[in-house]
């Protein structure tokens, strides 16, 4: 074998070293998010959930024997995805130890690959401008912080304060009904004025993308409250009759559904409470 000969045959082995390194490389960062494009709709919670659903999809489709670990690290990768595979199926069933586990890591992936921070967290929960929060916005905000103090009594607590389980009139009825109101939860929120450190804000925002992504909408706080059941879509339309009403010629009928005029069965959430 001539010296060329052996020298075109390290050369060629020299490169095939390289190109084996940096395909482990790739495939070892292949869960590292790449630099973003922030514009104006990155840090709505929009964007946030579509963030969290591609991360941890990620997370847990990914081959770990393709990414050149120490069997060590394998282990504990294989463990950390296996406890998230878990968590996830477990939050469909209400699990609140899984619930918890989802939560903290969705607020790490958005403090540390999203880049959250207090100066863009009001793009998703305008927590900066009170007049631009919504009745929803004020009441998740007032759910966490009395939990932070009561834990699964916040509700109760929240409840018995402000008398919200008092028979009261309520426009366009005739007699009265026990009933919490927007406008009662606009009082409340401005009587406690409460004031958020930036993680409070992001644990909102984190509640927010679970009960959207994982949860139970709406009443996900709710239903873990030690409260004697909740349950929702039993009073007003059912969308099944919207949906006929919308097939005839009920042009009037729809607009009054749509100006909220008629109430439908996604409208209100039914609390069953004991003093």
């Amino acid at each position: 074998m001539t010296i060329s000969n052996v020298i075109l045959i390290m050369v060629v082995m020299w490169i095939a070293a390289l190109i084996i390194y940096f395909h482990i490389k790739s495939k070892k960062n292949a869960e590292v998010i790449t630099k973003m494009d922030v514009d104006d709709q990155t840090y709505t919670l929009g964007q946030m959930i579509e963030f969290v659903k591609r991360r941890l999809d990620e997370i847990t489709k990914i081959n770990l024997y393709d990414i050149g670990l120490s069997e060590e690290e394998l282990k504990r990768r294989k463990s950390k995805k296996y406890e998230l595979k878990k968590a996830l199926k477990g939050c469909t069933y209400g699990d609140v130890n899984d619930k918890k586990y989802v939560k903290e890591l969705i607020y790490d992936l958005l403090a540390k690959e999203y880049g959250v921070t207090e100066m863009n967290i009001s793009k998703a929960i305008p927590f900066d401008i009170p007049s631009l929060l919504t009745s929803q916005d004020k009441f998740d905000i007032l759910i966490y912080m009395y939990k932070k103090e009561f834990g699964y009594e916040a509700l109760s607590e929240m409840i018995r304060k402000y008398k919200l389980d008092e028979f009261k009139y309520i426009q366009g009825e005739t007699k009265p009904c026990y009933v919490i109101t927007e406008d009662e939860i606009n009082d409340i929120f401005e009587e406690e004025n409460v004031e958020l450190t930036f993680a409070d804000k992001l644990n909102i925002v984190v509640q927010r993308i679970y009960q959207q992504y994982k949860g139970y909408s709406s009443i996900d706080e709710i239903r873990d409250m030690n409260i004697d059941g909740v349950s929702g879509g039993v009073s007003g339309l059912p969308e099944s009759f919207i949906s006929q009403v919308a097939q005839t010629d009920s042009a009037d009928y729809l607009s009054q559904i749509e100006e909220h005029k008629v109430q439908r069965a996604c409208d209100s959430i039914w609390i069953m409470f004991h003093r």
